[in-house]
């Protein structure tokens, strides 16, 4: 960007900026002059990142590797583009770069769970304290309360409980106390942010344990009753929260979920316009896309919380929490389709899961679709796929290709559900056959990298999680192979092997 400072003229303008957007941006030629700009806080920083990669060609892959192409001069034709991105609210946990989110803003996320993104990179669109999710007892903590207003929290099996349980959302009392709690937290972030010299939160969490336990009172009951789903009592809770601190904090809204219990939409209640909706998709099949028959249920649960008002978010989930983690899946021809359906039903937003970091499955090529289709889920999936595998993993890019179909083609031949809680004995198409097959194309990828210790650790890291996979399901495929008709000592995979590979790729 130093180089470019001193080989274009640049101008300002605020007549192009004026009108723009926070996040809209413009690139263009024009008589000597190149422009980039945008509005504010992160639109002219979007316009240079836009620059550098669509025109410069360069490539942010991961928070510590980039290509540059290095040219003695760049020449620019006719230019003249505009944009923002499709989805206002871009958000994967987590992106482990400890780099002050800068890799996030290159590619126009604008939050990355936990870690702040700094002000210098257009800062964070965040959540206020005490925490994006899961907020009762973070509000409302049982050891400090619960003993004199045992009434606040879920009747459970004719009990009050105080752990791994829900608030009794109904109270009234509860209903104040905690609307300060919440004031409390506007009033103190906001001093924060403005000592820090950055913008307050603008958005503050109001939602249910990770648990079950709603509860179960008259009250919250029969409203739960009344509405057909536990949706029925959070969402008037929330709603009368929202309502007695909208006019104190005009700016400000109020974030809930839909998860398990919740998802289904209330069948009167509507969310307030200041209260955000983040739907959890926690019973999908991550394999297939939101418009396949066998994801209808969250497809229908998307589609009524549209209707209802307020503002939609999406809480995906890129990660399965059954034993076995990592294991190859084939999701990532499903991000286009489902980023455009959001995009194409009010969905204002996306949270994705990610927590695993190198053991993850294709971490970096997932991550990297990921944010390049939340900012344009028009773009071209099987483009964007050339462009990472051919520039991250050079000779080997094509064998990656390869890879891919093979996996898609073992789980059209094998195909079995793969959601949130499933483990790698789930995973049907991971027999013997994807197994040997895909090892051989990871063998001539190597072949192809041998010389280049960069390429080839990243290779290493992307036939990680095969080699994991297969070696905790040795005896599974080993079984499968006598089945045939094999004999042992013949069996064409070495769990030996694979665990010397594990070892030298983590390294």
């Amino acid at each position: 960007l130093h180089n470019l400072r001193h080989s274009f003229p640049t101008r300002r303008s605020s007549d192009l900026t004026a009108a723009l957007g926070p996040e809209e941006w413009i690139l263009r030629r024009s008589g000597g002059s190149l422009v980039l700009c945008g509005g504010r806080p992160r639109g002219t920083l979007y316009a240079v990142y836009r620059f550098l990669e669509d025109v410069a060609g360069v490539r942010w892959w991961n928070p510590w590797e980039e290509s540059a192409p290095r040219r003695a001069s760049l020449e620019i034709g006719e230019l003249d583009r505009r944009g923002k991105p499709a989805l206002r609210y871009r958000d994967i946990y987590m992106l482990y770069g400890n780099d002050g989110g800068r890799f996030a803003a290159r590619n126009r996320l604008n939050r990355q769970g936990d870690a702040a993104i700094a002000g210098e990179y257009g800062g964070s669109l965040d959540y206020g304290p005490p925490y994006h999710v899961h907020t009762f007892y973070l509000h409302v903590p049982p050891g400090e309360h619960f003993g004199p207003h045992p009434e606040w929290f879920a009747l459970v099996g004719g009990k009050r409980v105080a752990e791994n349980a829900q608030l009794c959302l109904t109270n009234e009392e509860l209903r104040r106390f905690y609307a300060d709690r919440v004031r409390r937290d506007i009033v103190e972030s906001s001093a924060a942010a403005a000592r820090a010299g950055r913008p307050p939160p603008a958005v503050f969490e109001i939602s249910q344990n990770d648990c079950g336990g709603f509860c179960g009172c008259e009250r919250c009951a029969a409203l739960a009753g009344a509405e057909g789903s536990q949706a029925g009592p959070v969402i008037d809770f929330v709603n009368s929260i929202a309502a007695s601190l909208e006019k104190e904090f005009p700016g400000v809204s109020f974030g809930t979920l839909a998860y398990f219990d919740s998802q289904r939409p209330p069948r009167t209640i509507r969310p307030r316009p200041n209260v955000i909706i983040r739907l959890c998709d926690t019973g999908s099949d991550f394999t297939r896309p939101i418009t396949d028959p066998a994801n209808r249920p969250f497809r229908d649960h998307l589609l009524s919380w549209a209707e209802a008002g307020g503002t939609l978010r999406i809480w995906d989930y890129a990660v399965s929490y059954g034993p076995g983690t990592g294991f190859p899946m084939p999701s990532v021809r499903t991000y286009a389709p489902d980023f455009r359906f959001y995009r194409d039903h009010r969905v204002e937003g996306v949270f994705t899961e990610l927590e695993d970091p190198v053991t993850a499955d294709l971490r970096d090529l997932k991550v990297w679709m990921m944010m390049k289709l939340l900012e344009d889920p028009g773009r071209d999936p099987e483009a964007l796929l050339r462009t990472f595998c051919d520039g991250f993993y050079g000779p080997a890019g094509p064998g990656l290709l390869e890879y891919l179909s093979l996996l898609d083609a073992a789980a059209a031949r094998r195909p079995a559900p793969i959601g949130m809680g499933s483990g790698a004995e789930a995973a049907h198409h991971l027999d013997l056959r994807f197994a040997v097959e895909a090892g051989k194309v990871f063998d001539s990828m190597e072949d192809a990298v041998r010389g280049d210790p960069v390429l080839l650790r990243r290779v290493r890291h992307a036939r990680l999680p095969l080699d994991r996979t297969a070696a905790r399901l040795y005896p599974r495929l080993a079984r499968e192979w006598r089945g045939g008709g094999g004999k042992p000592e013949e069996m064409p995979l070495d769990r030996d092997a694979l665990a010397r590979r594990d070892r030298k790729s983590v390294v």
